[in-house]
């Protein structure tokens, strides 16, 4: 570094380089910029305070100014959306049941000034907000049977009519006490203790069993329709195939009758000769013994047979 000390008239003069002038000028523009100014980010909102009271509330991002510490000091609250889950704890229901209900918010800051004033930071506001969802959940729930956390029956589960109560205990106190806007409560499942599980299973069970009788009960009534109904068309084609035979029948018998009287009258003789050998085949077998008449039906035929010796010995 090149300095040039001059003496004039008993006073001396330090001349330096012109960029190492600027470079000095340059740093302390910068910590005077520090001192005097703060930027605020686009998610960000900030508290300006002086001497530990607060003056002013800066939201729109971009360079702000400021007079330095510690005569004013910066709060910065972030406004981004934050979801916390609140702490696992067993609640009563209306019924004396106890159950587990895992609850998340959806929340931001709505008020920075009221924000700080109230919580200071976020984690705070956790502690807060987990102790008044958690009152408020209690409380809710208290007013609800188990059956309507859990069944089958989508029509009697009630867990978006809870978490809508729920919010609504929440809102305005969250707002007007602490600056914070709750956008959205909602329960993340139903956990239950160890000694809640049996009656689950057993009241799930009893309402399948129910279910099921239904089921079998509309079986039973649709079987016995389809049997009537069955039973009636067997019966009527079963009628109307008797009526069908009856009626061939009948006209099979006109048609022999027919045949019959057609024979007799061509050849009266020998249609007696058939009735008689009919009659015979009919009545008569290898075990049969008959005491007829010699004239009567049949018998005339026998009486022309020749026999042979030995049966006219015997």
């Amino acid at each position: 570094m090149e300095v040039i000390m001059m003496k004039q008239k008993n006073k001396i003069i330090l001349k330096l380089p012109l960029s190492r002038m600027l470079i000095i000028l340059l740093v302390v523009t910068l910590m005077l910029v520090t001192m005097f100014s703060f930027q605020v980010q686009q998610h960000e909102s900030v508290v300006v305070t002086r001497m530990g009271k607060p003056v002013r509330t800066v939201e729109q991002a971009g360079f702000h100014f400021r007079l330095p510490w510690p005569i004013e000091s910066l709060h910065i609250i972030e406004r981004r959306l934050d979801a916390y889950e609140i702490r696992l704890s067993e609640a009563l229901t209306q019924d004396k049941r106890n159950v587990i209900l895992p609850i998340y918010v959806a929340w931001k800051v709505s008020d920075p000034l009221l924000f700080l004033k109230s919580l200071g930071a976020q984690d705070n506001a956790r502690q807060k907000l987990d102790s008044l969802v958690t009152s408020a959940r209690n409380s809710v729930l208290g007013g609800y049977d188990f059956y309507q956390l859990v069944s089958t029956s989508p029509e009697e589960v009630k867990i978006r009519q809870i978490e809508k109560e729920i919010k609504q205990l929440v809102v305005n106190r969250a707002k007007e006490t602490f600056g914070v806007e709750i956008l959205n409560i909602g329960i993340k499942r139903l956990a239950l203790p160890e000694s809640n599980t049996r009656f689950v299973f057993e009241r799930m069970r009893a309402e399948r069993s129910q279910y099921a009788a239904k089921f079998r009960a509309e079986g039973e009534r649709l079987a016995d329709e389809i049997r009537a109904e069955t039973d009636t068309e067997a019966s009527s084609m079963l009628a109307q195939a008797k009526k069908f035979a009856e009626e061939e029948r009948g006209r099979g018998e006109a048609q022999a009758a027919k045949i019959y009287a057609e024979a007799h009258s061509k050849d009266p003789d020998f249609y007696q000769f058939l009735k008689e050998l009919e009659l015979l085949k009919a009545s008569v077998d290898e075990q049969t013994v008959l005491i007829l008449d010699s004239n009567s039906s049949g018998v005339r035929q026998l009486n022309n047979t020749t026999f042979t010796n030995s049966d006219t010995q015997e």
